[in-house]
């Protein structure tokens, strides 16, 4: 369970990162500013926010990269990626129902992140250690 535990867990790091360098950074496309701007909750401007948002992923898939304190690095990321769904959902529902990612991605994600959680040497002690 350990092998499962740690490709998980690196293919969750691989995932955030990626998500936060290439379309938030790197290559930053219109169609996500405007789904910011439609949000409505964002600090400076759409593309301030975009950024503070890739720069985020980044560092939470080197944070799951590294594999220190696992348990809190999936929590977070999974929290953080079940607000991105409601937030996404809310301001451009159509994406729920894209053949290309979203919602069926971030469902693979989540069952990562419950893989890591539930293997990890962590479990019964606080979010913290592991």
């Amino acid at each position: 369970m350990n092998a499962v535990r740690i490709i998980c867990r690196l293919a969750l790091g691989v995932v955030w990162l990626y998500e936060g360098l290439v379309p938030k950074l790197l290559f930053v496309r219109q169609d996500q500013i405007d789904l910011v701007e439609r949000s409505g909750l964002f600090v400076g401007t759409p593309e301030f926010f975009l950024q503070l948002l890739g720069v985020g992923q980044v560092v939470c898939g080197l944070w799951l990269l590294a594999g220190f304190a696992e348990r809190l690095a999936v929590f977070i990321a999974t929290t953080g990626m079940v607000i991105l769904i409601v937030l996404v959902a809310g301001a451009n529902p159509a994406m729920l129902t894209d053949p290309y990612g979203a919602l069926i991605k971030d469902l693979c994600l989540i069952a990562c992140a419950f893989a890591v959680w539930t293997f990890s040497p962590g479990r019964g002690r606080n979010l913290g250690t592991g």
